[in-house]
């Protein structure tokens, strides 16, 4: 009975450790409201602390991509696009807030008038 218990309470201990721990990052590439790309990337931030992986690359050289950093038991990052040019934008993802697909974060970056060449995106923490 004594081990039973002890299992329960370690258990329930972990459960509240990692309540709110980040465990993906979803990024969709849409345009007029058909998804183009969907990119789910697991995420390990135990003792890291920071994490940057490119998700999208255009024919032309656009590169997006996503980084997180925890601080003060938070889950924050960014999402970016740099052009070949190296024009960049960047948007703030707080994964407290932007936690499903109805409150991600919208960006658009592109090349107007070259479908391969644009996109908009919507990123968030699960």
């Amino acid at each position: 009975m004594r081990l039973l218990s002890a299992l329960l309470v370690i258990f329930s201990l972990n459960c509240i450790t990692y309540a709110g721990e980040v465990r993906e990052i979803h990024v969709e590439r849409r345009d007029i409201g058909e998804v183009l790309g969907k990119y789910v990337l697991p995420v390990s931030m135990r003792g890291k602390g920071y994490i940057s992986k490119e998700i999208w690359r255009s024919p032309k050289g656009i590169v997006c991509t996503v980084s997180l950093f925890e601080h003060s038991s938070k889950t924050d990052g960014t999402f970016e696009c740099v052009s070949p040019e190296n024009y960049k934008a960047q948007i703030a993802l707080e994964c407290a807030v932007n936690s499903n697909s109805k409150t991600a974060v919208y960006m658009f970056f592109g090349m107007i008038g070259d479908g391969r060449e644009v996109g908009n995106f919507y990123v968030w923490c699960a």
